[in-house]
């Protein structure tokens, strides 16, 4: 699941950077015509659709929208690799994946994801506590020397 918290992140901070320095350059790029999202229910977009939809409830449209204009492939891969067949697979409950996700986020210092992932621990079933501590333990395993 790492790849998802240290290539997420890092790629979005970029294209933010890069927006600020540059935004028509970006905005003409990222106009690239709709996804091509399936509507299988199985499909992993689908799929990653529903469960991304459950941890970032009521911020889940203004997410995709911002995911779309920053990069639309970024935000497909986001969804149906992301959440549609990475956090989605068996193994790991919803509550677990996230308070990994808390963790990783929080040793890799990525504030604004950190933020949104406290708040989705939370709505699938996170105790604060649970969440706390995820995070207290990821940033520990954050200020370790390399």
């Amino acid at each position: 699941m790492l790849h998802l918290y240290a290539g997420f992140p890092s790629s979005i901070e970029f294209l933010r950077a890069l927006r600020a320095v540059d935004p028509p350059t970006l905005r003409s790029r990222a106009r690239r015509g709709p996804p091509g999202a399936s509507k299988d229910a199985s499909s992993p977009h689908t799929r990653g659709a529903r469960l991304c939809a459950r941890v970032y409830g009521p911020e889940y449209t203004r997410l995709r929208s911002f995911m779309r204009d920053l990069s639309p492939d970024l935000d497909r891969w986001m969804i149906a690799g992301g959440y549609g067949r990475v956090l989605s697979r068996p193994g790991l409950g919803l509550v677990e994946r996230e308070l990994c996700t808390v963790a990783a986020l929080a040793a890799l210092g990525w504030e604004r994801q950190l933020d949104a992932h406290r708040l989705g621990a939370a709505r699938v079933g996170a105790s604060v506590a649970e969440v706390r501590t995820a995070e207290r333990r990821g940033r520990a395993v954050g200020r370790r020397p390399a």
